[in-house]
């Protein structure tokens, strides 16, 4: 096409093909299964003469676009392409804080994930085809559908790895596609084993006038040279995806939106679709959803079939929020509270349940009355690390909650075998579901964080701020993503295979060299651990010195505290805890999206002076010097405590008890 620049942009890992035209607002064009960027050509022209810069990208695993592993469809989830598209904006639009982004079919399913994972990057979204829907945590999408459908259908037959592939080479990819871009029947479309290709064959392909025989010669180029694998991943990671985005359950899209579809779409014909969009449902959901409209007449492929039309709601829609856009702001809640004498720390006060959330049983431990303030604690700990908080925030008029952590404790159902249900992803999902379940009706909540409790709490302020009031956060700062490197291969380049975390990565070493030192010395030893250096474990040295040598406890750590964690450990082991480690990588991968993201809640960060992780290089520069608060924008307090090591919540109680309520009342 004349006037349509192309070019190759190394993003996340893989080299994207990017079609643009024009120049003005960037309008993001999202495309399907089976098209690529071609399918918006008539849109391109239309924005690109209107004011507008009209990108269309070729996605992961679709034309031009190269480097994707077509072989492993669990890197085909919404993280792992909104983390394209995060990573395309930052170097093709680095001044455009928000952009205009129009997606249809699996491109409107990906827009609806930038929506939720990134409000901050989108001015307003128009989708076709596709509607908005909402995790469902008691429903697997792959077995939904076939239990609705049966295995003939479209998406199961697209699960078996290979198979679908070699029927649409049977029939030849120029059918094949021919047959999926001219589908017009509103009912749901099944691919029976073997028939379809029969029945193709013996059909001619007659073009309906939206589609030449040159558009249709284009996409099948296309897809000769890449084959259809990558494409149909996106199907076979439903589920994975459902697994990952536990944290968005019941979140809302925050972005104006318009919404179109042709009545004769399959996908608008579903079950329930109709009801959902036309009576309520659709509408909160998606609290700014502006517009729907239904073009009669019209199949799936509603950008292609009504260009004129189509591009006229686009243009009008994106007119409308040409000057202004929806901001994400953090929402200051005013409490009016009354301060009451502190309590005596009284531990059988403390009130222990299970919940089931996110496939999980879920222990928490809790006391108080008032506003929630949820505690999370790190490793190798367990909800016994907020003792002393607990008592003092029940006593200042607060529900102070603090779970055992996914493979802690008395929390059971992850599959400590598999570190990569482990990600923060699947951490941050087991909060919101938790939240969801002992607090429905509290629409944001208080956290604090310590260590891993700390990293879970800026994650879960990056994915879902809307549920956090304000945060205090102890040991470990923001560490914004760095997409060039992940942490366990940046942590083995600055300090060696016997650095801790590298030592924790390969499954069962590090948790028979614990066995080998014993669980209450392993205790002993690391929550005393007051070395501002690194930690190292070389191999068979446990912390390098003799496992012999006795540990005498400090003042603010007595044998009664110990004995409780050492018997926890002792029934669980540590590989639960230890495999939030060997999913750094994962989770780095799947956090793409968030690459450049600020932390916006109102934020506190306490350290002491004596804190490995204070000592990490370059870290003090970057909390003192600028970074940190130019990455948490609402940081407020940066407190550094002295002659304080590690695990100041448990050394220091009442100074950290202080600063938490101190921090907290405000709001």
């Amino acid at each position: 096409m004349e006037g349509v620049n192309h070019k190759n942009i190394d993003v996340n890992g893989i080299n994207m093909h990017v079609a643009e035209m024009g120049q003005g607002p960037l309008v993001l064009l999202l495309h399907g299964f089976p098209e690529c960027w071609y399918t918006w050509r008539h849109q391109m022209v239309f924005l690109a003469a209107n004011g507008h810069r009209a990108v269309a990208p070729d996605l992961r695993g679709f034309g031009g676009t190269t480097g994707a592993p077509v072989d492993d469809h669990s890197t085909f989830t919404s993280l792992h392409v909104v983390g394209d598209l995060i990573g395309l904006l930052n170097i093709i639009a680095p001044d455009e804080e928000k952009v205009f982004v129009v997606g249809h079919d699996w491109g409107a399913m990906i827009g609806w994930a930038l929506c939720l994972y990134r409000p901050d990057k989108v001015k307003a979204l128009f989708s076709m085809s596709v509607r908005f829907s909402g995790r469902n945590p008691e429903r697997k999408p792959l077995p939904t559908l076939r239990a609705v459908y049966g295995n003939d259908y479209y998406i199961m037959r697209f699960q078996e790895h290979g198979e679908i592939e070699e029927e649409f080479a049977k029939v030849g990819t120029k059918k094949a596609l021919h047959k999926l871009l001219t589908y017009c029947n509103p009912g749901p479309l099944y691919l029976p084993k073997g028939k379809w290709v029969e029945e193709i064959a013996e059909n001619p392909m007659a073009l309906p006038s939206w589609l030449t025989e040159q558009d249709l010669d284009y996409f099948t180029s296309q897809y000769e040279q890449t084959g259809f694998t990558g494409g149909l991943n996106y199907y076979r990671a439903l589920d994975m995806n459902w697994e990952l985005t536990a944290a968005w359950t019941g979140d809302k899209i925050k972005v104006p939106v318009k919404f179109v579809a042709g009545d004769l779409d399959l996908t608008y014909n579903a079950p329930g679709t109709k009801d959902y969009i036309h009576k309520g449902g659709f509408k909160k959901d998606v609290p700014f959803l502006e517009d729907v409209v239904v073009i009669n007449g019209v199949g799936h492929f509603v950008h292609e079939e009504k260009p004129d039309e189509i591009n006229k709601h686009i243009l009008q829609f994106i007119r409308k929020h040409s000057s202004c856009s929806i901001p994400r702001c953090a929402i200051i809640y005013c409490c009016m509270l009354y301060l009451i004498e502190p309590a005596q720390n009284k531990m059988d006060k403390i009130e222990h349940k299970n919940v089931s959330v996110n496939g999980l049983n879920l222990h928490i431990a809790e006391l108080g009355t008032g506003p929630l303030v949820l505690l999370l604690h790190g490793f190798p700990e367990l909800w016994y690390s907020w003792r002393h908080q607990i008592v003092f925030l029940a006593a200042h008029g607060y529900r102070a909650v603090a779970p055992d952590l996914r493979g802690y404790g008395d929390t059971t159902g992850a599959p400590i075998e598999d570190s990569s249900k482990f990600s923060t992803l699947h951490l941050v999902g087991d909060v919101i579901a938790l939240l969801q379940a002992i607090a429905p009706d509290e629409d944001k909540v208080f956290v604090v964080g310590h260590d891993w409790g700390a990293l879970i709490a800026w994650h879960l302020c990056l994915f879902r701020p809307d549920k956090v009031k304000a945060l205090v956060n102890l040991s470990v700062a923001f560490s914004p993503i760095n997409p060039s490197l992940n942490i366990v291969d940046l942590a083995r380049s600055i300090y060696g295979d016997d650095f801790y975390i590298c030592r924790f990565q390969p499954p069962g070493e590090i948790e028979a060299e614990f066995a080998e030192m014993g669980v209450k010395y392993f205790m002993r030893k690391i929550l005393t651990y007051r070395n501002p250096g690194p930690l190292f474990f070389p191999k068979g040295k446990g912390f390098g010195d003799s496992s012999k040598d006795p540990v005498v406890l400090p003042s603010w750590l007595t044998e009664e505290d110990v004995d409780y964690f050492a018997s926890k450990f002792e029934k669980t082991g540590f590989t639960g805890p230890v495999n939030y480690y060997r999913a750094f990588n994962l989770t780095w991968e799947l956090t793409a999206p968030w690459t450049g993201c600020q932390v916006k809640v109102p934020t506190k960060f306490v350290v002491g002076d004596l804190d490995l992780s204070y000592h990490t290089p370059g870290i003090q520069d970057y909390i003192h010097k600028g970074g940190f608060k130019a990455d948490v924008p609402l940081l407020e307090e940066v407190i550094v405590i002295k002659d304080a090591a590690h695990f100041i919540n448990q050394e220091r109680p009442d100074e950290i008890s202080k600063h938490i309520y101190d921090f907290i009342q405000r709001y």
